[in-house]
Parts: C-alpha cells; sequence; structure tokens
C-alpha cells in the first residue's frame, strides 16, 4: 500500500510551482520589453543620424563615419579625399515641377550615386541638394576624376516624374589630403576645401569637376 502524499505538502508543491510560472512569465515578459526598448534605441540612434528624404547618411552620421574610418590612425600618415557635390540650379526643378518632383529627383539621385560607389564608401546628404562622398583609399587624382565624371554622368540621367521626366546636372569640388600636403582641420577641413573646390568648377561653366589643390582632369 503506497503511502499518500500529505495536502499540505501538495498545496507547497503547487505553489512553488505557480511561482515558479509566473516569475517565468514576469522575465520572459521583462527580457523581451528590454529587447524591445534597445532596439527602439538603436533605431532612433540611427535616425539621428540618417537623412529622412533619401536614407542616406546626414551630416553628423558623415562626420562620425569619418571619425571611425580613421580611428586608430594619425592624420599625417592618413591619405584620403572627399567629394562635395551640388545640383547645378537645382531650384529650378521645385519652381518648375513642385517640390514633391524635387523631392522624387532627390532620392533618384541619391541612390544613383550609392549605386555608383563602392561597398565600403560613404556617402551622406548634408543638406538641400548638397551631397558628400568619402571613397576609402582612393587618393589618386586620375581615379578621383574618372569617379567624379562618371557620377556627374548618372546624375545627368533624365528621372521620371509625374509630368514627364525631369534633367539636372551637377558640379563636383574634390578635396584631397595625402603625407606630403599639409593635413587640414579634420573632417571640417577637408569639406571646406571641397566646397571651396565645388566653387570654382560652377564658375568654370557647371557640370563638371575641380579639386582643391590641383586643377580638373
Amino acid at each position: 500500500m503506497s503511502a499518500s502524499v500529505p495536502i499540505p505538502l501538495l498545496a507547497a508543491a503547487a505553489c512553488l510551482l505557480a511561482v515558479g510560472i509566473l516569475v517565468g512569465i514576469i522575465l520572459g515578459r521583462t527580457w523581451g520589453v528590454r529587447r524591445m526598448i534597445n532596439e527602439a534605441i538603436r533605431d532612433a540612434d540611427v535616425a539621428v543620424r540618417t537623412d529622412e528624404l533619401t536614407g542616406l547618411w546626414n551630416r553628423r552620421g558623415f562626420e562620425e563615419r569619418y571619425e571611425r574610418c580613421r580611428d586608430g590612425r594619425r592624420k599625417s600618415d592618413w591619405p584620403v579625399s572627399v567629394l562635395f557635390i551640388d545640383l547645378d540650379h537645382f531650384k529650378q526643378v521645385n519652381d518648375t515641377h513642385g517640390h514633391p518632383a524635387g523631392d522624387l529627383v532627390l532620392g533618384c539621385l541619391a541612390h544613383l550615386v550609392a549605386e555608383s560607389l563602392r561597398e565600403h564608401d560613404t556617402v551622406a546628404r548634408i543638406g538641400g541638394d548638397e551631397f558628400v562622398i568619402l571613397p576609402l583609399g582612393l587618393t589618386d587624382h586620375e581615379r578621383l576624376s574618372d569617379l567624379a565624371r562618371q557620377l556627374i554622368a548618372r546624375i545627368e540621367e533624365p528621372v521620371p516624374i509625374e509630368d514627364g521626366a525631369c534633367q539636372v546636372s551637377a558640379s563636383i569640388g574634390i578635396s584631397l589630403h595625402d603625407p606630403d600636403n599639409p593635413s587640414p582641420a579634420g573632417v571640417a577641413g577637408l569639406l571646406a576645401q571641397a566646397d571651396s573646390a565645388l566653387y570654382a568648377a560652377k564658375r568654370e561653366g557647371r557640370s563638371r569637376h575641380a579639386f582643391h589643390r590641383a586643377e580638373a582632369a
């Protein structure tokens, strides 16, 4: 004849089981909530570095990418180049076709530019119709000229819009630092030099590129 288990002991075991299940549910929900919070934080962190219209990096994201790329290197021994792109007479697009069409053109051109680059290059929209590129390891004048010409040609491809097609052109300024030249003041200095070269390209007739330290090829 088997001994029966006392009812108080069964009740205690049932309580322990219930508590265990409840703790498991609470912990599961806690981890789930924590995971959701961490994902929301990551999404928000990306959002503040991303341009909402094009999905590219914004200026903050670009500067952080630049600093991350040069992390551990001295500025004096790190060859680097920056391309500054500005669309020519882009205001006319908004005035003629409207801002939604202008946004569509910017989105399409951002896609074309990103598609023309290598996976490890960085491209950002830093405002309006201005884009910047950090092509890692690309510091040869001829190769930079080839890239600039390729980008200008891609940008000039007609973009379909609601009332037909829109075509724009772009000018590009290139800033190049190598160990044989004085180092600019970080990313801000490189952008300022590229911006200066950009206006030189516009003065020369637009739809072309210019170097800050050398004539365009």
